[in-house]
């Protein structure tokens, strides 16, 4: 069970890093080259991202089964996804507005806060055993 956790973990980490520079690249593609606004920027890049994520979590992190599935285990996925997504946009707009922070670095920071939230609701909601 430790051994298995900890292999989840690992690879969770390893694609969330691809996920992070995947869904930073469209993020600050379109923040900074086409200039939309922070927001949209990234909730666009957050669409990007959970379809990457529960692609990739299907198939190789919780090995669900041999055929991915967009069933209600997607519909979970999406619903933590949404909760992640607002609580991230909700923090960004308050280090941004309020605090004056550089919409791009209050998002590095809030990182590893959102990778956290999204690993235990994936492990734990989403792909809990019996769903």
């Amino acid at each position: 069970m430790r051994r298995q956790l900890l292999e989840q973990v690992l690879k969770f980490s390893v694609l969330g890093a691809v996920n992070f520079a995947l869904t930073f690249a469209v993020f600050t593609g379109l923040l900074k080259l086409l200039s939309l606004n922070y927001l949209v920027s990234l909730l666009a890049a957050w669409f990007v991202g959970v379809v990457f994520m529960y692609v990739t979590n299907f198939v190789w992190v919780f090995q669900r089964s041999q055929t991915l599935h967009f069933d209600r285990r997607f519909l979970k996925f999406l619903a933590t996804g949404i909760v992640s997504i607002i609580l991230n946009m909700l923090a960004l707009h308050l280090m941004v507005e309020r605090c004056g922070f550089d919409a791009f670095l209050a998002q590095v920071f809030l990182m590893p806060f959102v990778v956290a939230f999204n690993f235990l609701a994936a492990k734990f909601v989403s792909f809990a055993r019996g769903t």
